[in-house]
């Protein structure tokens, strides 16, 4: 069953998971303050060390593989290498290779396997679960020019799979490694996330600037409950709870995390940032339920009239604490305890939250 998408330029955006926002205004709770001098430690933290990469075989900067370590990809006598650097003792290793060109690696949040995203033909995907010790767990071939995946937070071995087409239809399975299962399902939204392992979020849209309506899945029973929950440009989840963001005006954002039930935890709002046809969202980095990083905007206006306008919070019991100023719009990927950050379109800058430092944790050698 194919549906036809009916924006394009979500689609990119959504892919890349690029997205932004501005200085945060509470409604209740209040931004916690830079700690005064006296307050800081005395002992200086050590300093990160630093990967030289050749640029001649480097591939690409995935994500973190465990609180120290960064998955990176390169090539080598004509094979894919997906590799760990670590930040803290400067040791690198191979982790997998393959000889099909690798598009992206993704680590299951568990940080137990790996998804390893490979092609060789411009219409097919070919998906390989990967254990840290490198062998294959599940491969699966998909017929696809683009490909959105969702892996399940709770249960490794289920996916969501999203298959774009050239026409830039699409269908969505849902990958079951507990039988080797690819079933279709029955959504119009192509970006999905799970909620818990067997329900998913959806959003029903008309236009994006709009916003659309909350929508929960049961995978089991295949029912489809509408929630009140409307004006809604963004949407992710984590275990059970979700967060929502919500288009006030066109210049302010609200943002709420919800449990399942729809009713609020703590909400805060957020400077608007657009790209003219539709609001740009940043993709949220969940550490846990009471606690996620965001970036947003020093001011609500135009995507393309920010440059480095961009702050990086955290968000902890819903009071708001600025980490950093002065960033670029690229995309943010954080160690599962939140101690560090990797920033930027190519992830090459490294946040250390805790001492709200940054740094450039890899270098290419000419």
């Amino acid at each position: 069953m194919k549906k036809y998408f009916y924006l394009f330029a979500m689609i990119i955006f959504l892919l890349t998971g690029c997205s932004e926002q501005n200085d945060p205004f509470p409604t209740q709770e209040d931004i916690e303050e830079e700690p005064s001098p006296v307050e800081k430690e005395t002992i200086k933290p050590p300093t990160p060390h630093q990967f030289k990469a050749d640029p001649s075989t480097f591939h690409f900067i995935a994500d973190w593989l465990n609180d120290s370590q960064v998955v990176y990809v390169d090539k080598r006598d004509g094979f894919y290498s997906v590799n760990y650097f670590d930040i803290e003792t400067g040791e690198s290793a191979s982790v997998y290779e393959d000889k099909s060109f690798i598009i992206d690696v993704l680590i299951h949040p568990s940080r137990d396997y790996l998804l390893v995203h490979t092609s060789d033909q411009p219409n097919s995907a070919v998906i390989k679960v990967v254990g840290k010790n490198g062998t294959v767990q599940h491969e699966v071939e998909i017929d696809s020019t683009e490909l959105a995946i969702e892996w399940n937070r709770s249960n490794p071995e289920k996916i969501l799979f999203t298959a774009f087409h050239e026409d830039w239809s699409f269908d969505l399975f849902v990958f079951n490694g507990d039988d080797d299962s690819l079933s279709i399902i029955d959504l119009d939204d192509p970006f999905p996330k799970w909620a818990g392992e067997d329900r998913i979020i959806g959003m029903s849209i008309d236009h994006p600037l709009d916003g659309g309506v909350i929508q929960i899945i049961n995978l089991e029973t295949s029912e489809n409950e509408m929630t009140d929950i409307e004006n809604v440009i963004y949407f992710d989840a984590f275990e059970d709870r979700f967060v929502i963001v919500q288009s006030i005006d066109a210049n302010s954002f609200t943002y709420s995390v919800r449990e399942h039930d729809g009713s609020v935890i703590f909400h805060w709002t957020m400077p608007a940032v657009s790209n003219y046809s539709e609001w740009i969202v940043p993709s949220i980095e969940w550490l846990d339920q009471d606690r996620l990083i965001v970036k947003g905007a020093d001011k609500s206006g135009q995507l393309d009239e920010m440059g480095s306008g961009y702050n990086v919070y955290l968000i902890e019991d819903g009071t708001i604490q600025l980490i950093l100023k002065g960033l670029d719009a690229g995309p943010i990927k954080c160690t599962p305890s939140g101690r560090y950050c990797l920033n930027g379109y190519t992830l090459e800058e490294l946040i250390d939250v805790e001492t709200k430092k940054k740094y450039k944790w890899i270098e290419f050698d000419n």
